[in-house]
């Protein structure tokens, strides 16, 4: 915006009066223009089902379900492979940890374990954390290690059913499943492509 400034002055006896006068000429402030509206092949251009062709969203719940694939023990410690799976139409994200929650007979957070994020629980190969997407049918998997060993006299929290949240999602699924946790702590790996092995 360009502006044209002209001042005038008038001095007097005992003090200076300033007269000022700006006369402003000049392009009109764009910004006070209103926007006009996209067209509605621009609107298509930037809609979310094209957005989510290269850039997919993170999976919500809804768009998922869960399934237990396998169960392995050696030298008392326990691992459960879980599997996510996009039931949906449209490709989404996975990205890091699930929750997972141990529960009571009253679907209530099992007292005396601690669920712990780890990469490498009882294993030598670590898994890193990768963002997975997954396309319509595809699969995901991550798994969780307990040790099921107790002491003489010892009683293990067992949980009844457990919660498993998609990584980035709100929701959870609720599974029934018996985890005696004797050592009061479950590990749980990060979200990996397909199923593990």
């Amino acid at each position: 915006m360009r502006h044209k400034i002209k001042f005038f002055f008038k001095v007097y006896r005992g003090g200076i009066f300033v007269i000022f006068t700006a006369l402003i000429t000049g392009c009109v402030n764009s910004s006070l223009v209103p926007k006009q509206q996209p067209t509605p092949a621009t609107t298509e251009r930037f809609s979310p089902q094209t957005n989510s062709a290269s850039h997919p969203p993170s999976c919500q719940t809804e768009q998922l379900s869960v399934r237990k694939v396998s169960t392995n023990a050696g030298a008392g410690n326990v691992a459960i492979i879980y599997a996510f799976t996009n039931k949906s139409s449209l490709p989404c994200n996975l990205y890091g940890y699930p929750g997972f929650e141990l529960l009571d007979s009253k679907n209530q957070p099992l007292k005396g374990v601690k669920v712990i994020r780890s990469s490498s629980p009882y294993s030598a190969k670590q898994q890193s954390l990768q963002q997975v997407t997954l396309a319509p049918n595809g699969q995901a998997s991550f798994d969780i290690a307990y040790n099921h060993i107790r002491d003489v006299g010892q009683s293990c929290p067992t949980s009844v059913k457990i919660e498993i949240t998609p990584p980035n999602a709100y929701h959870h699924f609720t599974l029934p499943e018996t985890i005696n946790a004797c050592t009061g702590k479950v590990r749980v790996r990060p979200v990996q492509p397909g199923i593990i092995q």
